[in-house]
């Protein structure tokens, strides 16, 4: 009977022991799972934060942009305001010149719908401004010898 009771007891302890052990893993795996649940926690944190900042950044890049793009409309529409009327005088008095729309446009470069369009908005030929001229440098003379090598 000694025997048995020493196997007993001898079971027991090791049981005990091997519980003991299965427990410590248990709190060690209990600590590594914790540890790297707060490290996630902490980084998606950051993650999230990073994600804010660089979408105020766009925001703020987007309004700058389309501010600039408001003031180059802008600098644009003073430019061309001032430059069409000019060069509609002097396409009016290319075609006091008798040229057609067609021709003032091979002479110009310009499309024939551009220097219709600038023709309507133009003022009649009697008050063209004198300094019409200046826009397009080209003598009444040569006008019409370009316009006959374009023709013929």
């Amino acid at each position: 009977m000694g025997k048995t009771t020493n196997d007993a007891v001898t079971a027991r302890e090791t049981a005990r022991k091997r519980l003991l052990a299965l427990n410590a893993d248990r709190a060690a795996r209990d600590a590594r799972i914790e540890a790297a649940a707060a490290k996630v926690i902490t980084t998606a944190g950051k993650l999230t934060d990073a994600t804010a900042a660089a979408d105020s950044a766009r925001a703020e890049a987007r309004t700058a942009f389309e501010a600039a793009l408001t003031r180059i409309d802008a600098t644009r529409a003073a430019a061309v305001g001032k430059a069409e009327p000019a060069v509609a005088a002097g396409l009016v008095e290319l075609t006091a010149e008798k040229l057609s729309p067609a021709d003032v446009a091979a002479l110009t470069d310009l499309p024939v719908t551009e220097v219709k369009r600038l023709l309507k908005s133009a003022p009649a030929a009697s008050s063209a401004p004198a300094t019409a001229a200046a826009v397009l440098p080209v003598a009444v003379d040569s006008v019409r010898a370009d316009a006959a090598a374009l023709a013929g």
